[in-house]
């Protein structure tokens, strides 16, 4: 069923990259738009969209458009009539859509796979927000863009278990590859004809707002409990961060532990074996993994380990 439906791509990110990815096993698109290639790293290399470094190895047959305004390039307009797509997927791109890339000349419009279950955590930041508030899994929605924010009509939600361990680069792929599979199953089974959209509950959403700078800092005031969310919504990248003796230390990976209140200041390194423990401002965090300024990611324990005698023992 639905062999003949026709589809564009439109994406920039790393989790569209695994949209793409698994979407292409039910049905390659007919064409892939992405940002254009930019400058970055030390050296300023100019360097493709991760949707364009695997489109262009992995898809290499399938029509590739950069473009710095999508929603206005004759290249994508014109593509998108010629091929007589049925509907375009925009995600993770990074573009402001507008029409009249919007909703042109096609049955179903825009849709977007979106890591929350909608209304909940619109905006940018939707996977590192739940993961902020101790969420242990995490919602799926495939939606019809429209010009609000993440406020289109809901055609598809699904919930991924992530657990306690898990962290933003596992969450953020496992609910692309949940988004793109359950997309593909429903429309093998379902004429488009058929296709039932539900208005979101505005009353009931909530919002994601972008990451800044300033919330990276660790606050050692905090509980472990709270910390240890944000070092799972931080992780890798941009990563939650401190600093011991005026070096930077990225915390990767942290558990909080059992143990009283702690009667020490907030941010002291705890004495004993094994991994460092932290005294925060309610609780105990382990660091399971860090990452030292200008090193390779390692075990707390091998940080800890390299430690000089007499070396300050208080984060900041």
């Amino acid at each position: 069923m639905n062999e003949t439906l026709r589809y564009a791509f439109v994406g920039t990110g790393y989790f569209a990259v695994k949209c793409l990815e698994t979407l292409a096993r039910w049905k390659a698109p007919d064409f892939v738009v992405t940002s254009p290639p930019t400058a970055a790293g030390r050296g300023k290399k100019i360097s493709r969209s991760p949707v364009g470094e695997f489109v262009s190895g992995a898809m290499a047959a399938v029509p590739l458009i950069e473009s710095p305004d999508a929603s206005g390039d004759p290249r994508v307009l014109g593509m998108k009539r010629d091929f007589g797509v049925d509907f375009t997927f925009v995600t993770d791109f990074g573009q402001f859509v507008r029409e009249p890339l919007l909703s042109e000349a096609e049955r179903v419009g825009c849709l977007n796979i979106h890591p929350s279950a909608l209304p909940l955590y619109r905006g940018a930041a939707p996977i590192q927000r739940a993961l902020m508030d101790g969420a242990e899994r995490v919602g799926v929605s495939v939606f019809k863009l429209s010009r609000g924010m993440d406020a289109g009509p809901v055609l598809l939600t699904e919930h991924v278990e992530i657990g306690p361990d898990g962290n933003f680069t596992s969450a953020r792929d496992r609910a692309a590859e949940t988004g793109g599979r359950m997309f593909a199953e429903f429309a093998a089974r379902n004429p488009i004809d058929s296709w039932n959209f539900v208005p979101q509950d505005d009353a009931a959403a909530t919002y994601a707002r972008k990451i800044t700078a300033d919330e990276e800092r660790i606050d050692w005031n905090r509980t472990a409990g709270e910390i240890a969310n944000l070092v799972r919504a931080l992780s890798p990248r941009p990563g939650a961060w401190t600093t011991l003796a005026g070096k930077r230390l990225t915390v990767l990976a942290a558990r909080p532990v059992c143990g009283e209140t702690p009667r020490a200041a907030a941010g002291s390194l705890c004495p004993g074996k094994g991994a460092p423990v932290v005294a925060c401002g309610g609780g105990f965090l382990k660091l399971i993994t860090v990452l030292p300024e200008g090193r390779k990611p390692q075990p707390g324990e091998s940080w800890k380990n390299g430690l000089r005698t007499g070396a300050e023992e208080c984060f900041a």
